[in-house]
């Protein structure tokens, strides 16, 4: 891995981003590692990222979210948690280590950005539970080794995290994203600019 990897970004959360200026630094042929481990990258085409684990497989993803993935890893690495108000926050409920909050969250906006494409409406926890499960990252995480209880469960523990950081003022999507209440589950949409 580059020595000058470790310096870590900083992100910006403002909806006036401008699209020709990305928030990653990734290189074509360098080793960068995610949850699932090791990674080199292909190529990076605007704001998508081949990427290859070493098995031959190229995939393709958002390369601002792979690149924040990357960014929480190094700084997680780096800053251990020492409290226990900021170990709760990076921690999955029942202390299930098989997912990490920065990363679930960042497959979530990611889903309901896809959903804001094709429709103006909130997208429902039922539908942000149905997408997460058939988004690449989203499988490979649930593929990981966890209890018997089934995907969609451990899904909605991992939505319910993802409210819980936003209601709380903690979710760097915050100013991406809006919500509301429909019936006993927060919806999300994309903020209109």
């Amino acid at each position: 891995m580059r020595g000058s990897a470790t310096v870590l970004p900083s992100f910006s959360t403002s909806t006036r981003q401008m699209p020709n200026h990305p928030n990653h630094r990734f290189e074509v042929g360098e080793a960068y590692r995610d949850h699932r481990g090791m990674y080199k990258v292909v190529s990076v085409e605007e704001n998508r990222i081949f990427y290859d684990y070493g098995d031959g497989i190229q995939r393709e993803g958002d390369a601002e979210i792979k690149w924040r993935i990357y960014a929480n890893i190094l700084f997680s690495e780096q800053h251990p948690p020492h409290t226990a108000s900021s170990l709760q926050q990076s921690r999955p409920a029942n202390n299930e280590q098989f997912w990490a909050y920065d990363e679930v969250a960042a497959i979530f906006f990611e889903v309901v950005a896809e959903y804001a494409k094709r429709q103006t409406d909130f997208m429902t926890h039922e539908k942000m539970v149905a997408a997460f499960m058939e988004h690449a990252e989203g499988n490979r995480i649930l593929d990981r080794p966890h209890d018997e209880r089934p995907d969609q469960y451990w899904v909605g523990v991992m939505l319910a995290w993802f409210s819980r950081a936003y209601t709380e003022g903690r979710s760097e999507w915050e100013n991406r994203l809006e919500r509301k209440k429909i019936g006993s589950a927060w919806a999300y949409r994309v903020r209109k600019s």
